[in-house]
């Protein structure tokens, strides 16, 4: 950045617009994040509830697993700057995330048998894309917004 003096209107527009692309690049990070949660989330849920009995023991580790890899990644690609919206979302899409994840734990602990027939095939897929669906919402929503701008 030049100094206070020395600065056009030509090298300020162009400060403008190198910070405007830069929180359009965070902003676009955000709901590609949002989309890999969502489609990593939605992937265990649906082996965690459909899959053999193999992958329904191992569960837990699973689940922590995935959470150290999204802890990691959003480490790795954490950005200084924010769009307005996305600082907004993310914690209400957290919340209602957790909000949907507790329902499909208590659903797959208590509502769901040991030995599921065919007939639950249907309920299971419902509660995984449920349990999902905030972070499908962030996503969408902050891509649309980052398109408008």
């Amino acid at each position: 950045m030049a100094e206070q003096g020395d600065f056009s209107a030509e090298a300020a527009l162009h400060e403008v617009e190198r910070a405007r692309s830069t929180v359009r690049r965070s902003g676009r990070r955000g709901a590609i994040f949002f989309l890999t949660l969502w489609l990593i989330s939605t992937v265990y849920w649906l082996a965690a509830l459909l899959g053999p009995e193999a992958v329904r023991e191992y569960n837990g580790l699973w689940g922590l697993l995935i959470v150290g890899l999204v802890l990691g990644a959003r480490l790795a690609f954490r950005a200084r700057v924010h769009s307005r919206l996305m600082s907004r979302i993310i914690y209400p899409v957290t919340g209602a995330y957790v909000g949907t994840t507790v329902l499909a734990s208590l659903y797959n602990m208590f509502l769901r048998p040991l030995e599921p027939g065919p007939e639950w095939v249907v309920p299971d897929v419902l509660v995984a894309l449920v349990a999902a669906a905030p972070l499908l919402y962030g996503a969408v929503r902050v891509h649309r917004s980052e398109g408008d701008q």
